[in-house]
C-alpha cells in the first residue's frame, strides 16, 4: 500500500503537490477537497469551500469543510443575489485574484453590514478570503476561505493565494473538462448589450453586475449621487426591476470579448 503524500513544507512543494493532486485525483470532490486540505497548512482556515459557487451547479461537485452543507443548499436559490449584493468581494477577486473581507467591506460601512447579515451571521465567521479561478478570462471555480476572527487572515496569506491560484485553477478546470462535470464558466467582466437602454444606461448596467455601490460608480462616471440615483430608477422602470439582483437578471448582458 502507497504512503500519503507528504503535506507540502513551502509554496514551491505546495504547488508540486497541488500539480501533482490535479495529475492523480478522479472526480472534482476529490481534487478539491484535497486542495482544501493543503491549503490549510499555510492559511489557518476555520471553515472553507471549493465551488463553482452558482447555483446551476450541483453542490456534490464541491468540498467543504465545517460548513452545514444542508443550510448551503437551502440557501442556492438566493446565490445569484448574494453575489450582487456583496460584489465588491467578486470585484477585487476578479481584478487580482483574492478578494479579502477586511479591503472589500471597510469597517462602519453599509457593504459590512450586509456581509455580516449575509456571510457572517449564519456560517458564524468575521473574515474572509475569496480567490477565483480563470482560466481564459472565464471564472470556472471559487476557493472560499472563513475564519473565526476577523485576525484570521493575513497580507501573507493573500500573497500566497495569488501565488497557487494558476496551478489549481489549471487543475480543477482539467478535471471538469475531462469529467464532463457540471460547471460554470462565467466571465469575469460583463457587457451590457440591452437595446432598451441607452449607451450610458448599459455603462451603469455594468457597474451594477459587478457589484460596484453607488458611490463608486458615480465616481467612475463623473456624476453626482443624486443623478446616478435618477439614473437607476430610470432604468430599473425600463427593464421592469424593482432591485439591483432583478436588474442584472432581467437585462441583456453577455462577457466582454478577450483582447
Amino acid at each position: 500500500m502507497s504512503e500519503p503524500p507528504r503535506a507540502p513544507r513551502d509554496v514551491a512543494s505546495l504547488l508540486e503537490s497541488l500539480a501533482a493532486l490535479g495529475a492523480r485525483a478522479t472526480s472534482l470532490p476529490e481534487l478539491r477537497a484535497g486542495a482544501l486540505a493543503q491549503l490549510r497548512a499555510f492559511v489557518p482556515y476555520d471553515r472553507a469551500a471549493f465551488h463553482a459557487f452558482s447555483p446551476r451547479v450541483p453542490l456534490e461537485t464541491g468540498a467543504f469543510v465545517g460548513l452545514d452543507v444542508q443550510a448551503l443548499l437551502r440557501s442556492v436559490a438566493h446565490w445569484d443575489a448574494f453575489a450582487v449584493e456583496l460584489g465588491r468581494m467578486r470585484d477585487l477577486a476578479n481584478a487580482s485574484t483574492v478578494g479579502w473581507d477586511r479591503e472589500a467591506f471597510p469597517a462602519g460601512s453599509a457593504q459590512r453590514a450586509r456581509f455580516v447579515e449575509l456571510v457572517g451571521r449564519p456560517l458564524g465567521i468575521r473574515s474572509m478570503l475569496m480567490v477565483h479561478l480563470v482560466v481564459r478570462d472565464r471564472l470556472r471555480s471559487a476557493v472560499a476561505l472563513f475564519g473565526a476572527h476577523e485576525d484570521t487572515f493575513e497580507a501573507s496569506h493573500v500573497a500566497l493565494l495569488r501565488r497557487v491560484a494558476p496551478t489549481l485553477a489549471l487543475a480543477d478546470a482539467a478535471l471538469s473538462v475531462e469529467l464532463d462535470a457540471p460547471r460554470a464558466s462565467l466571465p469575469t467582466r460583463l457587457v451590457c448589450a440591452d437595446g432598451r437602454l441607452t449607451p450610458r444606461q448599459r455603462e451603469i448596467v455594468e457597474h451594477v453586475a459587478m457589484g460596484h455601490t453607488n458611490a463608486e460608480i458615480a465616481r467612475a462616471m463623473g456624476v453626482s449621487a443624486n443623478t446616478l440615483r435618477n439614473h437607476l430608477a430610470a432604468i430599473f422602470a425600463r427593464v421592469g426591476a424593482s432591485n439591483r439582483a432583478d436588474l442584472v437578471r432581467l437585462a441583456v448582458l453577455q462577457h466582454a470579448a478577450s483582447p
